[in-house]
Formats: C-alpha cells, structure tokens, sequence
C-alpha cells in the first residue's frame, strides 16, 4: 500500500478546520485512502459527461480543464476522471485521474499540472494532456458526487498569467442537457 502523505505539513490541499483534519487522518489510518491500484481495473459508474475539455502546454495561450467533485456519500468514494480527445469513442481514453474522496472532501482533478495560486490540484491526469481538446467522463463507486468543471486559459512560461477561466457544461452521462 503506498504511503499516505502527511497532514501535518501545510500546504494548501491540507485541511486547516480541526474537524476535517482529524477526519482525513482517521481515513488515512483505517486504509480507506491507500493505493488505488486494483481500482485502475475497475473504475467506477460513469456519472457525469464534461462536455468541454481543453489542455494545451506550449504555446502562446495555454489551457488546462479542472474537474471538482464533492463526495456526498457517507463512506470514502473512488472517483475517476476519464479524458478523451473529441473525435473518439468512449473506448479510448488518452488520460485517466483517480483517487479517493473522504465524505464531505472536495477535490480537483486536473488535465494538467498548473501553479496552485490558480486553482490547488489533487490529482492530475496520467499521462498530463498537453495537446488535447475533447470531453471528460466522471465516475465513481458511490453515486452521491456533486461535479463542476472549469477551463483556466493562461500564458507565460509557467502559466504565470491568467487570461480567462470558462464553466464548461456538466451534464448526467447517457442523458442530454436542456438545450442550455
């Protein structure tokens, strides 16, 4: 099992309320946040469709599409991000991000690394999406996640210069939306 990082160093992803860290280090000690490699194999419900994906790293103007989910369910929940580029099928994903949620936690998943004043990333998609435009599946075992996806546009060498940020639709996977 890989070793869980410790809270007691502070960073921006580690929680400052007193209660959500004693919560997150009894998830650590009961094992409920280990390695997650046997959920590779299986990675959960598809829930959610984020209709608009965009992650480029390079050029004049750069991108990278952030997910975040709040696990709503009273156990720790496998929540996995699927990546495709926009002219396949959902057989091909060029990325994946899973980890796991505590109750009440909310992360974010990311096309690409970027520097935490803009947004703190959780987990960044394997192989990181450096040319890439397309839709995101969200999955997970516990159904109760709540999902909201951005793109961060951004320029400089390390993406030091925000430009813009965009919501991009969310709609429940093997449904359409509104119309809106």
């Amino acid at each position: 099992m890989a070793r869980a990082r410790s809270t007691t160093t502070k960073s921006p992803d580690v929680p400052t309320d007193a209660n959500a860290k004693k919560e997150l280090d009894r998830h650590v000690e009961l094992g409920d946040l280990g390695d997650l490699a046997d959920v590779i194999k299986f990675p959960g419900t598809p829930r959610y469709v984020v209709t608009y994906m965009n992650s480029q790293k390079g050029g004049r103007i750069q991108s990278a599409t952030i997910v975040t989910v709040t696990n709503q369910s009273p156990r720790p929940n496998i929540v996995t991000v699927l990546w495709f580029k926009g002219l396949t099928s959902n057989n091909s994903p060029v990325g994946m991000t899973v980890t796991s949620i505590p109750p009440d936690f909310t992360l974010d998943f990311a096309s690409r690394n970027i520097p935490s004043e803009l947004t703190v990333v959780n987990a960044v998609c394997n192989p990181e999406l450096v040319f890439d435009e397309g839709r995101a599946i969200v999955g997970s075992r516990q159904p109760e996640i709540a999902v909201s996806s951005r793109v961060y546009y951004t320029a400089g060498r390390n993406d030091a210069d925000l430009l813009a940020i965009t919501d991009s639709k969310v709609v429940r996977f093997d449904q359409g939306n509104a119309g809106d």
